[in-house]
Order: C-alpha cells, then structure tokens, then sequence
C-alpha cells in the first residue's frame, strides 16, 4: 500500500512538472538580433521560430524564418507561424506592429535595455519566463563579474574625452541617455556631447573641432571605412587626429544589448585608455 501511494505521488509530481514545461513557450518569435542573441546565449535557440532582419549571430540564427524588418513585421506571417510568444524590442518594433500583435491576442514580452546592467536584467527575465533560469543565472553572473571588472580597472584613471561618430553623412553622435554614453562612462571616457538634448543629435565638424576630443571613435558595420575616417584627415589641430587617436571598432559589439557587448566594452575602453 505504503509502494502504491509512494508511485502515486511520484507520478503525480512528473505529471505537474511535465505540464508545467509544457506551459513555457516553446514557439518564440524575437523581433531584433540582440534577443535572438540573448536567447541562444541561455541555451533557446531552437525555440526561435521567427526573427528579422539582421538577426546573424550565432550563424545558426542566419537559419531562422524572417518575419520583417526595423521597417515592420509580417503580422500575418508572425500568426501563420503560430507562436506562444513574441519578445518585441520597444524601442526597435513600430508601436503600431506591437499593439497590432497584442490586439490579436498574441502574448508579448517586452525588451527596453537602457544601460549596461539592464543586459543581465533582460536575460534573467527572459530565462525564467521561458524556463532556461539556470543558464541565465550562470550567463549573467559572468557577465556581472566581467563588467564589474572593466569598470574598476577605469575608474580610478583620468578622465577622457570622447567623440563617438555613430554616423558620418550627417555627422551624427550620441547624447546623455543614449546605450553608448553609458558605456564610455563605463571606461570612465566622458562624451563631449553630453549635453546634447536628445539621444543621437546631428552635429558639425566646427562643434567637434570647439569640443577638442582626445579619442575619436567610429563604429563599423560595413561598407568603407576609410570614407567614416577620412572626413577627420584636415583637422590635425584636434587631439585626436594629431596623436593617432582614431579608432575604428565593430559596431555590433558596441550596438548589440547582449552578453558580447563586454567584448565592446573592452575594446572601447582599451582605445579610450590610449589616450591617457
């Protein structure tokens, strides 16, 4: 009798953490690369059914269905697909596509990074909503660490002044609440448009050139790089250009709100330090 009720609780437990994993989403739609990123990070890559345009790292995420772009998204491809969830980046998706989704009764889960820290944040969120909270806690504890890491390496050391060329035609950078601020100040650099009035403000070569950085930094994706550099060739009377202190970094290390960001990070900080 004491075996029988013994295999009944046990069959009665498997059976409530069998529904339980069943609950979890299991067919995820991820409408920007950093949480296609974030996802194969802990482990769900092969829960993505649906991502967008540039969505390419790991290379297995080139494999995933596109269901739009930063333009807009496929509704009607996004319900084909038939997804228990759809983490939308609220800064990233039109307003319009994310209510239009909620408004079919597709459940969403929403990304808004800000800083650095909200990396760990974000993981942590999806991992337990998604049941990978063991591999979250490990990924961010290591992300944590190495951020607390860089930080204390800096911010003892002087501080710098930094130019962050986002975009060269129009000569576009980036102001006090942008993710890039927040970095530079993470190498303890300070960014000569901090007092910019909105997050990616257009500027001319005469307000750099008053500004005087000491590092110039330019983010690249693709395309010709030299063009993103060249524009600074006539100008030696800026700290920067005269001490060779331009630098050309990958951009989706910088760009991207994911664990890789640290290698960014480092990098920006590694050029920033040269200058000191």
């Amino acid at each position: 009798m004491k075996l029988l009720t013994k295999l009944s609780v046990l069959i009665t437990l498997l059976t409530f953490i069998s529904t339980s994993q069943a609950q979890k989403p299991q067919r995820i739609i991820a409408l920007a690369p950093h949480i296609v990123e974030m996802l194969y990070a802990i482990g769900a890559g092969d829960k993505i059914i649906g991502a967008i345009e540039y969505s390419d790292y790991p290379e297995a995420a080139k494999k995933i269905e596109r269901v739009g772009n930063y333009h807009g998204i496929q509704i009607e491809r996004v319900l084909e697909l038939k997804p228990d969830l759809v983490i939308v980046w609220e800064s990233g998706n039109k307003q319009e596509d994310i209510r239009k989704l909620q408004q079919l009764g597709i459940k969403t889960l929403t990304s808004k990074p800000r800083r650095f820290e909200d990396i760990s944040k974000e993981i942590l969120a999806f991992g337990k909503h998604i049941g990978h909270e063991k591999q979250a806690i490990a990924v961010t504890k290591q992300l944590q660490k190495d951020y607390l890491a860089i930080k204390n390496q800096y911010k003892s050391k002087k501080a710098v002044k930094v130019f962050y060329q986002m975009w060269h035609d129009p000569l576009r950078t980036v102001g006090p609440a942008s993710w890039i601020e927040n970095l530079i100040r993470s190498c303890n650099g300070k960014n000569i448009f901090n007092d910019a009035t909105s997050d990616y403000p257009i500027v001319s070569i005469e307000s750099v050139i008053v500004k005087n950085p000491e590092v110039i930094v330019v983010p690249h994706h693709s395309g010709n790089i030299g063009a993103k550099k060249a524009i600074w060739k006539n100008w030696q009377e800026i700290p920067a250009v005269k001490n060779n202190h331009l630098f050309t970094l990958n951009g989706d290390l910088l760009h991207r709100f994911t664990p890789r960001a640290i290698e960014g990070l480092t990098l920006l900080c590694q050029s920033i330090d040269s200058a000191r």
